[in-house]
């Protein structure tokens, strides 16, 4: 019980380093924000390694990870298109998709009785995606030396794997029936 409970912790600690990270960027502390970060994706790592590892995930887990990991993204996409360090288009269309998955959910939870969102791999890949992207962008404020190419590489690599992942989850909604009926 206690290694499940480790699982949320580090979940939190994620969820929470969202506020930090937006301070240090505002405030042009690039160094601190990448730690800050860097620690934080790690903790994406590690939860669901100890998840894994204790042979399931408790009904907290399977809803604050996701919810951690939109807010922590969303925070940093939003900010970095604030100090103009990746483009607000980018920041837009990350936040949107996530608020589309929020709303899809919410509306088959209303719907359907035991409905359950079920991470697909191209929302595990996609926020991989978003987590080197972020990582790199951060890097670079920081003073780490990065190819350009890399970042202008992931840069379209996450655009692409979020509207991938967007219709990915738009594609798996629409199986359902609770759109044709009314209760």
């Amino acid at each position: 019980m206690a290694f499940r409970n480790l699982a949320n912790l580090l979940t939190s600690l994620r969820l929470a380093a969202a506020v930090p990270l937006v301070v240090f960027l505002l405030e042009g502390e690039y160094r601190t924000a990448f730690w800050v970060f860097l620690l934080a994706a790690v903790t994406d790592v590690a939860d669901g390694l100890v998840a894994k590892w204790v042979n399931g995930t408790t009904s907290l887990g399977a809803v604050l990870d996701p919810v951690a990991d939109k807010l922590f993204l969303g925070s940093l996409f939003v900010t970095l298109a604030v100090i103009e360090a990746a483009p607000v288009w980018l920041a837009v269309i990350v936040v949107g998709r996530d608020l589309l998955i929020a709303a899809g959910a919410f509306f088959l939870r209303l719907r359907l009785r035991g409905f359950r969102v079920e991470p697909l791999v191209i929302g595990k890949i996609c926020t991989l995606v978003q987590l080197v992207y972020g990582g790199v962008v951060l890097g670079r404020l920081a003073g780490i030396e990065v190819p350009g190419f890399w970042e202008t590489g992931l840069l379209y690599a996450v655009a692409v794997m979020v509207v991938a992942s967007a219709l990915a989850y738009l594609g798996a909604a629409l199986r359902y029936r609770p759109f044709a009926e009314v209760r």
